[in-house]
């Protein structure tokens, strides 16, 4: 048999690995995150202060943003006052100063860190 025809088989062979590998890492991040319960569905939607830009989704996952630093994908936990961004190498975590509520321009506001974040 030809030689690049055994190279072929083994580089598809290793794509279908990778594959493989790439949809159980998938599998088991969107398995073990928890949706956001409902308690916390006032936090949901997409939020925004000075410096970052936030989305908090029901299946438990948001995205984080900083004006020219970052954007990420993560995993969203609502715990003990706090709201926390994560995913393997990286993780924010906001305190809750303030709970979403509505002021007296009708606009929905939280407070986290200090910091105001407007509901979009």
């Amino acid at each position: 048999m030809a030689p690049y025809l055994v190279d072929k088989g083994k580089n598809n062979q290793k794509k279908i690995y990778s594959s493989l590998s790439i949809l159980s890492c998938i599998f088991l991040l969107s398995s073990c995150t928890k949706p956001i319960i409902d308690e916390h569905n006032i936090f949901l939607g997409s939020w925004g202060s000075e410096k970052f830009s936030i989305e908090i989704w029901k299946d438990g996952f948001g995205k984080i943003k900083r004006a020219r630093l970052y954007e990420n994908e993560t995993r969203v936990i609502i715990k003990d006052n706090k709201i926390k961004f994560k995913t393997p190498g990286f993780s924010k975590k906001f305190n809750i100063d303030s709970d979403p509520n509505v002021d007296n321009d009708g606009i929905t506001v939280m407070i986290l860190d200090g910091k105001k974040f407007y509901k979009h």
